[in-house]
This record gives C-alpha cells, sequence and structure tokens, in this order.
C-alpha cells in the first residue's frame, strides 16, 4: 500500500484522548463568580473494535501511575483534519496493563449521531528490521477554552486539534525483560504517545504503539534516545476475547 492512502486509512482510526479532572471547584468571591479550574492531559489512541474500544498507552491515563477515578476521560475524532472535531465519552476501561504500558478503553454513543470510528486491524508477527512503518497520532494542543457543565460533564472547548503523520523504519527489535521491543528511527511530539506504529506493505496493521524512548548517555548527560513500543503478542487472548481484529 502506498504510503499517502496508508495515512488516509489510518488517520480515520486515530483518536484524541482528553483527560481532565477538577482541581478547585467553582466559588464566589466578593460577589464575584469564580469557575471552576480543571487540571487536563492529552494522548492518542486507536480504534481496535469500531465504535467501541479504543487501545492507547496506559501512562497516557495518569503519566504512568494508576488511574485516578476521578478524572474523566474523552476521546476526540477528527475526520479527514477537518475543521470539527467530535467526541466519544470514555466509559470503561477493560484492560490496563502497566507492565506493557497498554491500556483499552471502552467508548460511548458520540455526541454526535452518525459518526463512525472504524477498527484498525493488529498484527503480532514481527516484520524485518528496516520495514517501513507510519505513525499518527494527535500532538497535544493548547487549550483556549474548556467549557464543563455543574456535573463535570464536557460539553465544549476551543483547541487547535489535528493529527500528524510520520513515516520510517523498525530499526531494531530485542527482548527486554519479559517485553519484545521494537525501536524505531522516528520521533513523535508530546500527546501522540499512545498512537499507532502502523506496518503499511500488506497486510496494513498496527504493529506497536509510540510509548517510549530509550536512554542513552551523551557527553551532556543522558538524553532522549530511540523512539520504542512493544509486541502485543502477550495479550493476544485479551484482545481475541474484546473482538479484536488479529491478522
Amino acid at each position: 500500500m502506498r504510503l499517502t492512502t496508508a495515512i488516509l486509512t489510518v488517520r480515520e482510526s486515530v483518536v484524541a484522548i482528553f483527560r481532565y479532572r477538577e482541581s478547585s471547584p467553582a466559588t464566589v468571591v466578593n460577589g464575584v463568580a469564580q469557575p471552576a479550574q480543571f487540571e487536563c492531559g492529552w494522548g492518542s489512541g486507536f480504534c481496535i473494535v469500531a465504535n467501541r474500544y479504543v487501545m492507547t498507552a496506559f501512562h497516557v491515563l495518569n503519566g504512568g501511575a494508576p488511574r485516578n477515578p476521578a478524572d474523566k476521560f474523552i476521546a476526540f475524532v477528527v475526520p479527514s483534519n477537518g475543521n470539527t472535531a467530535y467526541h466519544f465519552p470514555v466509559i470503561g476501561f477493560p484492560l490496563e496493563k502497566p507492565d506493557m504500558d497498554i491500556a483499552v478503553l471502552e467508548i460511548g454513543p458520540p455526541a454526535v449521531s452518525g459518526i463512525v470510528l472504524p477498527a484498525l486491524p493488529i498484527t503480532l508477527s514481527a516484520p524485518p528490521d528496516g520495514s517501513s512503518v507510519l505513525t499518527l497520532g494527535f500532538p497535544a494542543p493548547e487549550i483556549a477554552g474548556l467549557n464543563i457543565d455543574p456535573l463535570g460533564n464536557y460539553v465544549g472547548g476551543n483547541f487547535f486539534l489535528k493529527s500528524h503523520a510520520n513515516e520510517g523504519i523498525l530499526s531494531a527489535q530485542y527482548p527486554l525483560g519479559a517485553l519484545n521491543v521494537y525501536e524505531f528511527n522516528v520521533g513523535w511530539h508530546h500527546g501522540e504517545s499512545g498512537g499507532p506504529v502502523v506496518q503499511f506493505e500488506s497486510p496494513l496493521a498496527v504493529l506497536t504503539m509510540m510509548q517510549q524512548y530509550r536512554q542513552v548517555s551523551s557527553p551532556h548527560g543522558i538524553m532522549a534516545g530511540p523512539h520504542r513500543g512493544c509486541s502485543f503478542a502477550d495479550i493476544r487472548q485479551e484482545l481475541l476475547n474484546l473482538g479484536a481484529q488479529i491478522v
């Protein structure tokens, strides 16, 4: 498959994941209403079962710490990187694997009817080093406005949300403790964690996700090195139980 075609296909299945939590409640000071304040975070993910399950990196949920029950999550889609973002509420967390930095989120019906989130297939086979890969995620936007109702539900916002594609190769693969790890010559931006790393030569399928980087020593100290993601082979049964397509 051509890269240009792969980007168009993959983009429609990738989501931006928005996390928010009230950090201070609304108050009235000297007769003036002060709105509630919120702590926010962003990540990316991709659909593995159409309009139902989205996979992301576990650290997107709370920086690698256990998920905070007070946090709320929304999955945004921006079809064709157009002018309108649509959102799905996150209603459950059927899989959380901090040891693999993997989580699966269950989404509810979209706020606007008729919005479809197609699934991407997953491969558990390791392609050879040098294989072409595509990454796609949502760099975290600046939030210009956020509208949360008194019950804590998201009702609107103002931010520039666009997905970002990149290409490269599978540079190395090796066991790291209990994990099988892939390295890539592709970098990614803050907010893209959890977005898919896709082999786009037949069959098009998600190989891993954008998770972390290897630290390397330099004359200037420890620096960010090659970017990595782990194989999904160890969660094969969990993926099948959820209804994901394995190719």
